[in-house]
């Protein structure tokens, strides 16, 4: 088809790219595909739910454009859009009855362009976990029935992870039973809550509480913002939009300052601590169990990362399989395609074997909080801080990882992948965010490291320990590197023996760092601060050889073919090795390995490369992502990647007309003046 009838028909050809086609007919992994999607769904039922779903939505133009408007719509048309979308999603919630999880699946699908997302990822959580009973009855339904609209209001303009820094206060006034809301200083206004700036009419409000002049930490508040009736805000409330950011914005985030604004007592969400009407304070628990939202969403992001990265890596690589560049054979007069190429390979593989590990990762994180959350609803708070520390850290990890493989994506598609259309760019922003959204990741990865260092010092003591830090009890003097041979590199039980020691050992280093500092007359805070690099360090191989073995654990539980096994395999191996070749340093400063073990890990990394490349564009179809979704011109089933590049012009508000008013009101003055002179 000509550039002109595609402009002037708006048509894309109707059959798939021969490239990306003959990918698929020449992988053993095509036949497949189902079953891997299958896994990914968490069931065929899921699958056919999900598509459900998808064609219920994408018959829908406010949906299906919505990768249109991230790119041409100026902000205001953005979020107004974004409002519109939430509203008939959650009609549409309404009319088919869903469940969270198939509300959950439509988000997924429309790739979160809504505005009201904290009303469901945090605002309806929170109430549910902080709420008494007797609040439960009272406000969830008003909620789940969207009678109110709310937000989660946490970090503040000068205090983010520093939960107990918080400086909004909420003072008990127990002649009228209530509690007066404030934000005292310009660094104690709320920032960040996503909805807050124009959508919200309620929030839960983080503050210290204070009751007669002593403080008691840090306490969840109901508080409603805005009137019912008009949306115009509530006496003592001032609240707006912080303004655009990189991406999201669909999104209003805003900020809250709040001057004396009085609410009932009974609106303190007192699940887990109680104020009487007299004023007594009385706790349940410990404090980290107010954070039980926050854990909920740290862990979903783990999630979010596996599901950015299967987005962009069904993008780059279809992208590479229909791209050719040069040629590897100076005989050929066809071009190869740059996936052929071993470097392009190394820059998408990666990407794609993440996307994978971070499923099964996140599928396990989920499984080990709900489990963890059952008890804590039954009052045994056991597990809590190895909850709480598995989901920051992996929050963290895994944030880390996407940013940096998202960025390498994005280069892989050359100058194409720097257009709005290929979606790569926003991706990257996307992703970016979640590096500080719900605790910046150098805190958290601290958070880790000061939990590591009681658990070692528990075990040192004599303690036997369990769960993920039980192998801080090991003997490190009958350790011996269990790879042998180039064989054994394949083997990812042996090479999780790796990882475990290697953690061990910068664990055990950063404790003896710190000793030797406290032994040597520094204060504990002081030690500390003089140790921070080597403790994040250490944070990050505990949280990697976690993260290896719950995917190596997740995968043997699998009931499935051989060939998915196969390819499957292949990703996690090429993952494990990867991240060691990766992390040379480490391992070979701790002698996990020695130098020919690590010659023959990196020559593993390159043969997995070409066990991975015959069956990339059918590992990433198994994602079964719908176009709308990831709403790439790049990454399309069709693989007509110049077609949709071409037409995606049209959407242009440059190109609406011939002659662009600029013309008129700058450049033809000029050019007259200019022809003038010169006569």
């Amino acid at each position: 088809m000509s550039a002109a009838a595609i402009l002037d028909l708006g048509k894309i050809p109707s059959k798939v790219n021969p490239e990306l086609q003959s990918e698929r007919d020449c992988s053993s992994l095509t036949p497949y595909i189902s079953e891997i999607t299958a896994i990914v769904d968490g069931g065929r039922n899921n699958t056919e739910k999900r598509r459900q779903i998808e064609r219920i939505l994408f018959k829908d133009p406010l949906f299906r454009d919505c990768a249109i408007d991230s790119v041409y719509k100026p902000r205001d048309e953005m979020y107004a859009r974004g409002v519109e979308r939430s509203v008939r999603l959650f009609a549409l919630k309404e009319e088919y009855n869903w469940t969270d999880e198939e509300f959950g699946i439509a988000v997924y699908v429309i790739n979160h362009q809504y505005s009201l997302g904290l009303h469901t990822v945090m605002f309806i959580p929170a109430l549910e976990r902080l709420s008494t009973e007797q609040q439960k009855a009272k406000w969830l339904h008003l909620a789940r029935n969207y009678q109110i609209i709310g937000t989660y209001a946490q970090t503040e303009l000068g205090h983010g992870t520093n939960l107990q820094g918080l400086e909004t206060i909420a003072t008990y006034d127990a002649t009228t039973e209530e509690f007066i809301l404030n934000t005292p200083t310009v660094t104690s206004i709320k920032w960040w809550p996503g909805a807050l700036g124009k959508s919200v009419n309620y929030a839960i409000i983080l503050a210290t509480l204070i009751i007669d002049g002593k403080k008691h930490g840090m306490h969840p508040f109901l508080t409603p913002l805005r009137s019912t009736e008009d949306h115009k805000p509530l006496p003592g409330v001032k609240v707006g939009d912080i303004g655009p950011k990189l991406t999201f914005n669909t999104v209003d985030n805003g900020y809250l300052i709040l001057n004396n604004v009085r609410i009932p007592r009974e609106n303190m969400l007192m699940k887990n601590a109680q104020v009487s009407r007299e004023g007594h304070f009385t706790s349940r628990g410990p404090s980290k169990a107010n954070y039980s939202a926050m854990i909920l969403v740290r862990v979903t992001i783990v999630n979010w990362c596996s599901v950015i990265l299967s987005n962009s890596s069904t993008i780059t690589v279809r992208y590479s399989a229909v791209r050719r560049q040069s040629t590897l054979d100076s005989s050929s007069e066809k071009e190869s395609k740059i996936l052929d190429y071993q470097t392009q390979q190394y820059k998408v593989f990666p990407s794609l074997a993440t996307a994978y590990a971070l499923f099964f990762v996140s599928k396990t994180l989920k499984n080990r909080y709900l489990k963890t959350y059952a008890e804590i609803m039954k009052g045994n708070f056991k597990n809590l801080p190895e909850i709480h520390c598995q989901s920051a850290g992996m929050k963290a990890l895994s944030a880390e990882m996407t940013v940096e493989l998202l960025e390498i994506s994005r280069q892989a598609c050359g100058g194409h992948g720097y257009l709005a259309a290929s979606a790569l760019g926003d991706a990257v922003a996307s992703a970016k965010a979640l590096v500080t959204v719900e605790g910046e990741n150098t805190v958290l990865y601290l958070q880790v490291a000061r939990y590591l260092m009681k658990r070692f010092a528990a075990a040192v003591s004599g303690e036997r320990l369990s769960g993920s830090t039980e192998y801080l009890c090991m003997d490190p003097i009958k350790y011996s590197c269990p790879i042998n041979s180039p064989g054994d590199c394949m083997n990812v039980s042996l090479l999780c023996q790796v990882y475990r020691f290697r953690a061990y050992r910068m664990i055990s280093k950063a404790a003896r760092m710190l000793q030797r500092d406290i032994e040597g007359g520094k204060k504990q805070h002081k030690a500390m601060n003089d140790n921070l690099v080597q403790l994040v360090r250490a944070a990050r191989a505990h949280l990697l050889y976690c993260m290896m073995v719950d995917y190596k654990e997740s995968m043997n539980q699998l009931q499935i073919s051989v060939p998915v096994s196969k390819a499957l395999n292949n990703l996690l191996v090429f993952f494990t090795v990867f991240n060691i070749v990766k992390n040379a340093g480490d391992f070979l400063e701790t002698e996990s390995i020695g130098l020919p073990q690590m010659e023959w890990l990196k020559e593993t990394e390159v043969k997995m490369l070409a066990e991975i490349r015959p069956d990339a564009v059918s590992l990433v179809d198994a994602f079964d992502i719908h176009d709308n979704t990831h709403g790439s011109v790049l990454g399309c089933y069709d693989g007509n990647v110049y077609e949709r590049m071409l037409k995606s012009t049209q959407n242009e508000p440059l190109n609406q007309c011939d002659v662009h008013y600029s013309f008129h009101q700058h450049l033809k003055p000029f050019l007259q003046r200019n022809n003038t002179s010169k006569l």
